[in-house]
């Protein structure tokens, strides 16, 4: 039974030793507690790829559609007609005749289309024929294609779908819609493209249209272009009848050459009169066209455009020349333009006049919200030039919408009303931001032309010379203002708001109730600017609420500058300068006088989009006083920024700025959006984390991020929220919200990780430490230097990392997700059987020339064996000999080995090396002479001057004395002799040629004077002054010529008849004859009385004679030409002589001349009964426009104040006739009711400053203890609990007051006691605080110990090998330590000879028995 249960043991034990070393721990302090092992998500964080599970396989019908490939069979069946498949949106497949969606494409509502109705569309592949029933054919582009011939729809209606396919031209064929066709164009996919021709036509390299309609609901039509005479790169429409209606779609990228880059209403030479063509945009896109004239439209010939939606932008107009223009329409011929409903012209530019539409005879009506905005012209209109077309003039209508940011290099910045009879209605609308050198907004140029103004607003453009909103430049030029507002415009020169020409006679009338005010030049007032000798006229009355502001170049007041008018309306101008002001005269002028006096100015307060209270929304105020106290609005979710002069930018209004502008005045609050506090509150450690941003500001509904990141070794928590209910809860580190419309705390909260470490000594025994920190050194939980029988202990490795004391925990994991370690001890046992070269000690003796060197042998730790008896020979490290040779003087030589102690020698003959004719030969080994010469070898060949025996000549080499090859001795007067030639012949060298006076010339050879050579003279050229000179020796030879002239013909001779020329060199005449005259030019043009000349010149030589011309004698005009008192008939030549002259008279009292019909006089009512003094005839009736309960031209009494309503004010007149009070101090007006006042605590007692009401009582919402709105303290920290490490957190404010508390320990962990063995120390029982780092010896925590006392130190061995203290179990130690022993023969023995069998067999594990407790 024993021996079985032996085997049973040993079987076990040799089971043990295969598990890991962490497969067994004790329950309560086992030598080697299990490392605990990482969490599925650490083990991904360490790299560990996690294999995706299997999916299921779907059931087939739950599988997503998906949309079908498109086979090549199916393709080809497409393109021949046949059944093709299709994708709609869903992305299921579908059969060509399920192609199915309205006729708009499925998705656009504009214009007259605004409901929708499904039809089938047939495949068409783009080159094949298209079938119609009933004239009609429904078709969709199956692919892309290019079509070969022109596509014709004559007389048919074709629906043509291009689903997101893109149709080609071959570059020459287009659509045409011809004799009542339609063509209805759509895209259902988005991205359908028909690309155009580029053709030298008349118009439309895309599209045609005669007599014909265009619906265009989707598609684009792009890269037309035109290279002929023609235009319109994308569309032509050829007659009046020609309809083309966008509703959506794009034309861009076209190019109409000369006229209209996108659509051109052809002009028909046989046709000059017609007019029309229909052009209705709906919606859609025109953009980036280009042509010299109209960058988008062009038409000659008039027609309509109705534009109600849709953009017509980035189009230019080329031309810089003529009448050229038109960045995005170009229209002559009595056309139409109406823009309305939400259209917008924006971005175009003409590189001459008109950045948006240049306009010829015709009418352009502007209204809705419509926008004609950014366009540029180089010269004039930036966005509008007005312009004549067949003497017919162009008027401009403007009931709404906007022009604004629109520029001119030259003149009008908005419109340009350039030539006579031209005429801008503005009734409503806004005309602002725009931008020119004259004339900001508005420009007036001929004679006549006009601005009615009766309402709308001219306000923020900018002159960089004069006239910031309107500049008046001719004589007959026109500005009435009747209504509106020209305000807060500004000019670098003169007229801020209205610029007249001083040059001319522009001008200026005005009545009702225009408002010209806040206009400046350099920040300085100047609104309305009249020229020296200039006046406005008061054309009608004026009424309450008109205010216009007037600078006058005449600054010597007093200045007249208005007409006569017999209303005294001072108070209805006032004078830019602030030292003057508006005086009315006996005289029935206006006039500045000198002198500052007040102006009223009201202010209208609006919240622009806020809240105010009805009675904060008026002011009234005097110029030169502060604004004073300014309302403050609300908004929620929006911080007040200031009240500011424009509703967007403008300058803002402070309570001290001086009142400068007086009349009406409209002051807008700015906003910005409020943005609410985040603040983060950080719990734990400084040094565990970090959070960023800390704080941070955000606006309502943006997205915030806050990122905690915890310090290595720590671990962040979770975010509370700490005014909102959800709390806490939110683990992850990056926490991304939407700002509430409040101010946020938010906790992040991080704690410290705990890591384990496990250690082996010998064997199996070991142990290890829980609670580590990421930054503890590893070497205080190992044991100190163990010891084990003759072994060395070298060292602690974790893995094959050597562990050093200064390491860290975090040193050796690497990552803080690795939540354990192991280290083994590492020991040695000596083994001398290595050496190692020149290592210090090891060397027994060197090696000399015949011996090896001998080594001591040494243990890989390095220690040293020094056994003469056990040596190391190292082979082949004898030196061998060192010699060195010496010569004998007598052709040996003798060496001798260097080395100390070492004499051999050796002796040999020399050898080696080769003598010459000057040296004996060298010894190649000791480097001696030893020998006798060599003799001369004269085959040297060297052509020197030295060797050199006769020189060269004429026709004979040099010759030379060869030399030795070695040394160079010459071979001269030697028995070797020897000569060769050398060089070349020199040839003659010959002299200059010189004439021998017979026609012929000599040369002389300068090396042989005995050499010469002769020849005849020749070259040269006879002249009819000189003889021929030699080309060789330049002497004269020959007779003259008298035909050859060296000389030029000079200028034209000439007399009465005829004109010559003559030579320079001799005189001779050439090219005479007559005078050739031509038609003759008058120089002088006769007049009436007086003659005239006429001057005629040669054709040829430019001579001049004059005839005399006949006076013309008088012409007189059929008009009548007249002055105030005069009238008679000019000459239509323009002299001086008058015909009929003779005074006005008015028989029938009129007020017409009955002879020339002059106007003689205007009706006048100075006795005021409302009837003309001179004709009777009835002027008016009484009225009362200004409401002051009389007549305002007679002044009769009409009716009294009376307030039935009850507002403080008459009903009629609106005169104040009582203020509100509150005697009941109820914050209403004890009469009208009206609030006067809300509750307010300025003091902040919570009560009503004004009437005592309770309005609110404390509150801490931001918990901070304090009341929010008073500031009381209403509250103390409380709650919260402090421990070791941590001091309390307030319940209230989560902030930590107080101290720490020492004795309340939150992390206490109990370690039970651990008995000491022979491989390990033991410890005893003790409590230890994470917190703060104490160790404790009851549970209590009342006994502190150091680390130190817990230790038990481990068992030593006796003699025997077997561990003993040598006394009883369960005494202490001198530090009060309790000791755990074990005596001979008891079951310790027993676990002791297990563990040693183990250790021997390899195991690794630690075996634990649970232990009952003391």
């Amino acid at each position: 039974m024993r021996k079985r249960a032996a085997a049973i043991l040993l079987a076990l034990c040799l089971a043990l030793t295969l598990l890991p070393t962490a497969a067994f721990a004790t329950e309560e302090g086992g030598a080697a507690a299990p490392v605990e092992q990482p969490t599925q998500q650490e083990e991904k964080q360490e790299g560990q790829q996690e294999q995706p599970e299997e999916t299921p396989e779907q059931p087939e019908e739950q599988l997503e559609a998906k949309p079908a490939e498109q086979p090549e069979q199916q393709q080809e069946s497409a393109a021949q007609g046949g059944p093709a498949v299709q994708s709609n949106e869903t992305g299921i497949a579908l059969l060509a005749d399920e192609h199915k969606h309205c006729i708009c494409g499925g998705s656009v509502t504009a214009g007259d289309h605004t409901s929708h109705s499904d039809v089938a569309y047939q495949p068409w592949n783009g080159t094949d024929g298209i079938s119609y029933t009933n004239n009609t054919a429904y078709v969709y582009l199956t692919g892309n294609a290019t079509i070969g011939g022109h596509l014709t729809v004559d007389g048919k209606t074709l629906y043509l779908c291009l689903n997101g396919k893109t149709l080609s031209s071959n570059n020459t064929a287009k659509i045409q819609v011809e004799n009542g066709g339609r063509l209805v164009l759509c895209d259902c996919q988005g991205g359908g493209t028909f690309k155009g021709a580029t053709q030298s036509v008349w118009g439309g390299a895309c599209i045609y249209l005669y007599t014909s309609t265009l619906d265009m609901f989707g598609g684009k039509l792009t890269g037309g272009k035109v290279t002929g005479k023609g235009g319109g790169g994308a569309i032509a429409l050829d007659d009046q009848q020609c309809i083309f209606n966008m509703y959506g779609g794009e034309i861009s990228g076209n190019n109409g050459n000369n006229y209209g880059g996108a659509i051109f209403r052809k002009f028909n030479a046989n046709m000059p009169n017609t007019t029309g063509g229909t052009f209705n945009m709906y919606g859609g896109t025109i953009k980036n066209n280009t042509a010299k004239n109209g960058g988008a439209f062009f038409s000659t010939t008039g027609g309509t455009i109705n534009m109600t939606g849709g953009t017509i932008s980035g189009n230019t107009a080329t031309m810089n020349s003529n009448d050229a223009g038109g960045g995005a329409i170009y229209m002559r011929g009595n056309g139409k333009i109406n823009i309305s409903g939400s259209a917008q012209i924006t971005g175009n530019s003409s590189s001459l006049d008109g950045g948006a539409i240049l306009m010829g005879w015709g009418e352009i009506n502007i209204s809705g919200s419509a926008k004609i905005n950014s366009n540029t012209a180089s010269r004039w209109g930036g966005a509008i030039c007005l312009r004549q077309d067949s003497n017919q003039s162009t008027m401009l209508y403007m009931r709404g919408g906007e022009i604004s940011g629109n520029r001119a290099n030259s003149e009008g910045g908005a419109v340009h009303v350039f030539d006579k009879d031209c005429q801008f209605f503005l009734y409503d609308g806004k005309i602002t931001g725009n931008t020119s050198g004259d004339g900001g907004a508005i420009y007036l140029n001929q004679e006549p032309s006009w601005l009615i103004m009766q309402g709308g607003e001219i306000s923020g453009n900018t002159a960089t010379g004069n006239g910031g909103g309107v500049y008046i430049y001719r004589s007959g030029s026109v500005c009435q203002l009747y209504g509106g507002k020209i305000e807060n415009n500004k000019a670098s020169g003169n007229g801020g708001g209205i610029y007249i020409n001083p040059s001319n006679s522009g001008q200026l009338r005005v009545g009702n109730k225009p408002l010209v005010q806040n206009n400046t030049v350099s920040g300085k007032a100047n609104n309305v600017y009249l020229p020296s000798g200039k006046t406005l006229t008061i054309e009608i009355g004026m009424s309450k609420g008109a205010s216009i502001g007037v600078t006058t170049a005449n600054t010597r007041y007093p200045v007249a500058f208005s007409n006569s008018y017999k209303k005294d309306y001072a108070n209805y101008f006032f004078a830019d300068d602030a030292n003057a002001y508006v005086e009315y005269k006996d005289d029935q002028k206006l006039y500045l006088v000198s002198g500052a006096v007040a102006r009223p100015l009201t202010v209208t307060f609006d919240p622009n989009g806020g809240t105010l209270a009805e009675a904060d929304k008026t002011k009234s105020l005097m110029t030169g006083e502060p604004y004073g106290t300014l309302p403050v609005p609300s908004y929620e979710g929006y911080d007040f920024a200031g009240w500011y002069t424009e509703q967007n930018g403008g300058t803002k209004i402070e309570s001290d700025t001086t009142v400068t502008v007086a009349g009406m005045q409209t002051l807008y609050a700015h906003w910005t959006e409020h943005e609410y506090t985040v603040t983060v509150v950080k719990i734990g450690m400084p040094e565990w984390g970090s959070v960023t941003p800390m704080s941070t500001k955000a606006k309502a509904g943006e997205t915030v991020t806050l990122t905690a990141t915890p310090t290595m070794g720590n671990q962040f928590l979770e975010w509370v929220f700490l005014n909102k209910p959800e709390g806490g809860g939110w683990v992850n580190p990056v926490l991304t919200f939407t700002m509430p419309a409040e101010d946020l705390t938010i906790q992040a909260k991080f704690t410290v990780k705990n890591y384990s470490i496990g250690y082996t000594t010998v064997g199996v025994a070991g142990g290890s430490a829980w609670y580590v920190r990421w930054g503890d050194r590893v070497f205080d939980y190992l044991p100190k230097n163990p010891t084990y029988q003759d072994w060395v202990f070298t060292g602690w490795k974790c893995g094959d990392v050597t562990v050093t004391e200064d390491m860290t925990y975090g040193d050796l994991a690497g990552s803080d997700t690795v939540s354990g370690i192991h280290i083994d001890a590492q020991w040695h046992q000596h083994k001398f059987n290595m050496w190692m070269n020149n290592t210090p000690g090891t060397l027994k003796s060197p090696a000399d020339c015949t011996h090896n060197a001998l080594h001591y042998w040494m243990c890989s730790c390095d220690l040293i064996e020094y056994n003469d008896d056990h040596l190391y020979e190292e082979p082949g490290t004898a030196l061998g000999h060192l010699w060195s040779w010496t010569s004998n003087g007598n052709g040996t030589h003798t060496r001798t080995c260097q080395r100390e102690n070492c004499n051999a020698t050796e002796t040999k003959d020399c050898s080696g090396g080769e003598a010459t004719c000057t040296a004996k030969a060298i010894c190649e080994v000791c480097k001696s002479e030893y020998g006798t010469l060599k003799a001369h070898d004269f085959t040297a060949e060297t052509a020197e001057e030295q060797y050199l025996k006769s020189g060269s000549s004429c026709t004979e080499k040099a010759v030379y004395y060869k030399s030795c090859t070695v040394c160079g001795l010459s071979s001269k007067g030697t028995a070797s002799e020897a000569t060769f030639e050398s060089g070349s012949v020199l040839g003659h060298e010959w002299g200059a040629w010189k004439s021998n006076g017979n026609v012929t010339h000599t040369r002389v050879c300068s090396r042989d004077a005995s050499h010469t050579e002769t020849e005849n003279c020749s070259g040269g050229e006879a002249t009819c002054t000189a003889k021929a000179k030699c080309s060789t020796c330049n002497a004269e030879y020959g007779e003259t010529n008298p035909n050859n002239h060296a000389g030029t013909l000079g200028e034209w001779q000439s007399d009465g008849n005829n004109h010559w020329k003559e030579y320079s060199c001799c005189g001779a005449e050439a090219d005479r004859g007559p005078h050739d005259w031509d038609n003759g030019e008058v120089t002088t043009q006769p007049t009436c009385t007086n003659a005239g000349e006429k001057t005629f010149t040669c054709n040829e030589c430019g001579r001049k004679k004059t005839e005399q011309i006949d006076a013309t004698g008088h012409s007189w005009k059929q008009e009548w030409n007249s002055d105030e008192t005069h009238h008679w008939h000019e000459c239509v030549n323009g002299c001086d002589a008058k015909d009929a002259y003779a005074e006005h008279a008015d028989a029938d009292k009129n007020h017409v001349c009955d002879t020339c019909g002059k106007v003689l006089s205007e009706c006048a009512d100075d006795n005021k009964d409302h009837k003309c003094d001179y004709c009777g005839k009835v002027l008016s009736v009484c009225a009362d426009t200004d409401k002051d309960h009389k007549c305002d031209y007679c002044g009769k009494v009409l009716s009294e104040c009376a307030d039935t309503d009850k507002d403080h004010k008459c009903d009629y007149c609106g005169k104040t006739l009582s203020e509100c009070a509150d005697d009941n101090k109820d914050h209403k007006c004890d009469y009208c009711g009206k609030v006067l006042s809300e509750c307010t605590d300025d003091n902040k007692d919570h009560k009503c400053d004004y009437c005592g009401k309770t309005l609110s009582e404390c509150a801490d919402d931001n918990k901070d203890h304090k009341c929010d709105y008073c500031g009381k303290t209403i509250s103390n920290h409380t709650g919260g609990t402090a421990d070791c490490c941590h001091k309390a957190v307030c319940e209230i404010c989560g902030k930590a007051y107080g101290g720490l508390d020492p004795d309340n320990h939150t992390d206490l962990k109990h370690f039970p006691a651990q008995r000491a063995t022979i491989l390990r120390e033991g410890n005893i029982e003790y409590w230890y605080c994470s917190g703060c780092g104490k160790y404790y010896k009851d549970a209590e925590a009342t006994i502190e110990i150091t680390q130190e006392d817990t230790v038990i130190p481990k068992v030593k061995r006796d003699n025997s090998g077997i561990p003993s203290h040598g006394g009883e179990t369960g005494k202490t130690d001198k530090n009060d330590k309790t000791v755990q022993s074990v005596k001979t023969g008891d079951a310790g023995v027993a676990l002791y000879a297990a563990m040693s069998l183990l250790s021997l067999t390899g195991g690794a594990v630690v075996l634990g028995r649970k232990r009952k407790a003391d």
